[in-house]
């Protein structure tokens, strides 16, 4: 009998939860899509912009090629016009056609630029003056493990001075050949080449964080960066140190706290600003170190 009324109690408890669930349809609110504009002029380099359509959050148009916008006149004026013109570069790690707006007019130190895009009747302008002192780095080494907000990782420690007398921003940068065993780490996951076959070729990752000098004017600073991509013992690879202009900084750092309030739900929601009026985006510069060679050690 005791079994009975425990068997009879949970078909009760089963049908009370299965007479609460209900299936709720959310009608997908009014959505505007905007112009994302993206720009960072380098010294000696022609360059490119990355002009596309923002999304809704549930959207299925994700890759490069589904977002990017044609047909737009873009111009960048400095000494001279560059008319940008649209082109695109095989990405053989995530094996896709990355499609931009590409130049003919290497940027050069010194020069300010104005940018121009016109799209459906609408014109989006920005300038930029590449005159941002050049870093140098000043050693380099390894940590098998350091801990930040987002867990534990190895790292790569860049050492550098800081340019006394003004207000620097700073990113990593790392260059290296690969192939398809080398898979991504952290929020890459298990992203790895599947159509390079057992070729080799060149990848460029930029770091996440942006680093102030605010208070530390002069004085010695250290990055302590998890790389994008896995490695083993032995693997080369080559460091550099972006200067970045100020608009450039501010508009990646706010990315990267945006990327950690939507991860922690302890950190205040972060609102990506624009730095170009009517749209998403930034046209800005940076100056780059010298390379610095950089040898796994495990």
């Amino acid at each position: 009998m005791r079994k009975l009324k425990i068997f009879y109690s949970i078909l009760l408890f089963v049908g009370l939860v299965s007479s609460c669930q209900k299936d709720i349809k959310i009608a997908p609110l009014p959505y505007e899509s905007q112009l994302s504009i993206e720009c960072i002029l380098y010294p000696g380099k022609v360059p490119q912009l990355y002009l596309s359509n923002s999304v809704p959050f549930f959207d299925p148009s994700s890759s490069p090629s589904q977002l990017f916008v044609k047909g737009a006149i873009v111009t960048i004026t400095g000494s001279s016009i560059d008319n940008l013109v649209a082109d695109s570069v095989f990405d053989n790690f995530r094996c896709r056609w990355v499609p931009f707006y590409k130049g003919s007019i290497p940027a050069v130190i010194g020069q300010t630029y104005t940018l121009s895009v016109t799209y459906q009747g609408k014109t989006y302008s920005s300038s930029t003056t590449i005159n941002q002192p050049k870093a140098t780095i000043s050693s380099t080494d390894f940590v098998h493990s350091f801990h930040d907000v987002y867990g534990d990782h190895e790292g790569v420690i860049m050492n550098f001075n800081d340019i006394a007398g003004s207000e620097n921003f700073y990113r990593f940068q790392m260059n290296r050949t690969v192939d398809s065993t080398v898979y991504g780490a952290s929020n890459l996951g298990l992203v790895h080449s599947t159509c390079i076959g057992s070729g080799q070729f060149s990848y460029s990752e930029f770091g996440r964080s942006i680093y102030f000098d605010t208070g530390l004017d002069g004085q010695n600073m250290q990055f302590v960066i998890e790389p994008a991509l896995k490695h083993k013992q032995g693997d080369v690879t080559y460091l550099f140190l972006q200067s970045l202009d100020k608009s450039s900084a501010e508009f990646y750092d706010n990315i990267d706290k945006q990327k950690l309030a939507q991860l922690n739900p302890f950190v205040e929601p972060v609102y990506l600003k624009t730095k170009i009026e009517g749209c998403i985006g930034v046209f800005g510069s940076a100056v780059i170190s010298d390379s610095v060679l950089f040898i796994y050690p495990e």
